[in-house]
């Protein structure tokens, strides 16, 4: 489990990340990029998760050159990791 900082980044993570696969933008982008370099490298310190912590860095780093069925199928690959870790809820 993270700390609730690292938690509510996670959190904004999902949601920046449901908001660009459906309004996709070159800011959108740039901002999700940023939060997905935040935010990986608290995964693999904290959690010791390098397989999630390795898809959120590849996730931000993807945009906008994927195609958004790409991004989608990464997305949920995340969260289902995320699941598992139990970073994420089962419903998210």
């Amino acid at each position: 489990m993270l700390n609730e900082n690292a938690q509510k980044l996670f959190g904004d993570f999902i949601k920046q990340s449901r908001d660009y696969l459906s309004s996709p933008g070159i800011m959108a982008a740039l901002e999700l990029d940023k939060l997905c370099m935040q935010l990986y490298p608290i995964v693999a310190r904290r959690l010791g998760d390098l397989a999630l912590s390795n898809s959120i860095r590849d996730f931000g780093r993807s945009l906008p050159r994927k195609q958004p069925e790409e991004l989608q199928a990464l997305f949920d690959d995340i969260l289902s990791q995320a699941q598992s870790a139990r970073l994420a809820p089962a419903d998210d």
